[in-house]
């Protein structure tokens, strides 16, 4: 057979494997796989679009989406009537990033505050993360959500890992095990898809994917020690969607037409394969958002989302343009015949799977204004015993605590440009560093005779002669209040300036408010240390009213 003939026939076969599906039926299954986020507090036209002429199955809220109570209600409401009036078979996943503390896009006064990841690893009982991811699977329900993509599932193994931090359990694996099956859990029994994450593991790196593409040089052994303990884990407690990582781990890549150290996880079939084979799962695996620079910045978000599908995996990304240019890029992969109909088919099923599981036909978008209060009244009870545990005090000494009652004059110092985070957490960050001041000032009035405040910038302590300097004579207690100063020189210069330069005859606290490293080898001048695990009110109120208050008691 001539070279021509043969192409000529691959050809034919391919076109005749897609002419079974219209091209209005190719649309309405290429959506159903796709995950898409959108900006503004109401529905316009961008999502509508997306969802009435792109189908999409999946719509992912972020903190940019919610105003107040009664708007996520509306928003919830509208979003599954245009699915339901433009002929979708099933309602619509909407889903948010509710992992809790330091990651929380349904905030105050909207829920509950919750302990997240590591406050809850460091009170050491699973059955608190139950507790908080029941919590959470009820209020996001009320509000309409449906589908949250936590708990966490990565190992902390790295301390200089501002992507992950406390949003992990732990540093060890099998702690990190017992907590996310804990969770998913919680989730899902009470009507929650969860979603856990990021696999095959985000917590050995100082990478962000948000902006790179973090490698990981671990051999199979290696991260089946560690990494991968959390993931069989939340595979044996039935989870039933699994979110993986834009990280290379080129030991794992067995394909030599690949660069093996820019090949991500999410697009990698090695990596779908340990998922599917090794660990027999067979549920949902979801992509990180492709529009990150982990697979951006090498494949490209439309390349991606084919690539993606290929594993049969569901995709997601948040701008307009590169949703529908990925949506494109699949249907002309189908046509073309580079993806099957029986790889759309397989993705498809899942959703619809789950969706049969979590959705009704017609599924009721959110509760009452009143059983939303009587849950966010739960919520509070469970998470102020669960925070009043979560306090670790790192080191002290000895009778340290005794200062009496109403006659302290407390100086609080906190950094006003703190490192926040990952890309994970900027995007939902709202705690300005003077709103959080002013709650963590509030919190202590009680317990003092007065309180200055003080916000430190990397500047401060080049003004020898600053006029705040009376402050620091007049106080009876010092509390600096850092933020991953691990990351910020500034905030650990002011730790050693009041450790070794000022205060020998004062008292003098460090809270360190979120990753607990900021001063675990400076013992010589950090003596009174206390770790709240996330930079929240509740952490803090915590800390005071459980550690502190023996100080200002």
């Amino acid at each position: 057979m001539h070279q021509t003939q043969r192409v000529a026939m691959v050809s034919d076969c391919r076109q005749a494997a897609t002419n079974y599906w219209s091209d209005e039926e190719l649309r309405d299954k290429v959506g159903q796989p796709f995950i898409v986020g959108f900006h503004g507090h109401v529905t316009n036209e961008d999502i509508k679009t997306l969802i009435t002429v792109h189908r999409v199955g999946t719509i992912i809220l972020f903190q940019r989406n919610i105003a107040d109570a009664a708007q996520l209600f509306q928003l919830a409401a509208s979003l599954q009537e245009i699915a339901e009036d433009s002929g979708h078979a099933q309602s619509l996943f909407i889903a948010t990033d509710q992992e809790n503390g330091l990651v929380t896009r349904v905030n105050p006064p909207i829920a509950t505050e919750l302990p997240g990841s590591m406050a809850l690893g460091a009170a050491n009982d699973p059955s608190n993360a139950f507790s908080v991811a029941v919590c959470t699977a009820k209020i996001l329900k009320a509000y309409g959500i449906n589908m949250n993509y936590a708990p966490v599932a990565d190992v902390n193994s790295e301390p200089k890992n501002f992507v992950i931090g406390v949003r992990s359990f732990s540093d060890d694996p099998g702690t990190v095990g017992r907590f996310v099956s804990s969770q998913v859990e919680g989730l899902q029994q009470n009507g929650i898809l969860s979603c856990v994450k990021h696999f095959p593991g985000h917590g050995d790196t100082a990478v962000d994917s948000h902006h790179g593409l973090p490698v990981i040089t671990k051999s199979k052994e290696e991260l089946e020690a560690c990494e991968l303990v959390p993931f069989w884990r939340a595979v044996k407690a039935g989870v039933d969607a699994i979110m993986t990582a834009h990280i290379s781990l080129p030991q794992l890549n067995s394909n030599s037409n690949v660069a093996t150290n820019q090949l991500p996880a999410s697009l990698s079939p090695d990596a779908i394969r340990i998922l599917r084979q090794e660990m027999n799962y067979d549920g949902l695996i979801v992509s990180d958002c492709l529009e990150m620079d982990g697979v951006r910045a090498t494949y490209g978000t439309e390349k991606g989302a084919v690539m993606a599908l290929k594993e049969l995996t569901v995709s997601w990304c948040h701008t307009m343009k590169a949703q529908v240019g990925a949506i494109e890029a699949v249907i002309a992969a189908v046509k073309s015949g580079e993806i099957s109909q029986e790889m759309i088919e397989s993705s498809v099923n899942r959703v619809i799977r789950l969706k049969t599981k979590y959705l009704s036909t017609n599924v009721s978008t959110a509760d009452s204004n009143s059983n939303v209060q009587m849950l966010n009244e739960e919520s509070s009870k469970v998470a102020s015993e669960v925070y009043a545990k979560s306090t670790t005090v790192v080191r002290t000494e000895p009778g340290y605590l005794s200062i009496p009652r109403n006659s302290v004059k407390v100086l609080l110092l906190f950094a006003s440009e703190a490192h926040l985070g990952g890309g994970a957490v900027v995007s939902g960050e709202d705690r300005a560093a003077r709103s959080l001041l002013l709650t963590y000032i509030e919190t202590l009035k009680p317990y003092c005779e007065s309180i200055i405040d003080i916000q430190f910038n990397e500047g401060y302590l080049l003004d020898p002669g600053h006029k705040d300097m009376i402050h620091f004579e007049e106080a009876d207690m010092i509390i600096l209040a850092t933020r991953n100063a691990t990351f910020s020189p500034y905030q650990k210069a002011m730790g050693q300036f009041l450790g070794k330069c000022l205060i020998s005859n004062k008292k003098f606290i460090t809270i360190v408010t979120c990753d607990p490293y900021d001063f675990l080898e400076d013992r010589d001048f950090i003596k009174n240390y206390i770790a709240i695990d996330e930079p929240t009110v509740s952490a803090f109120r915590a800390v005071v009213e459980n550690q502190c208050i023996e100080a200002l008691a």
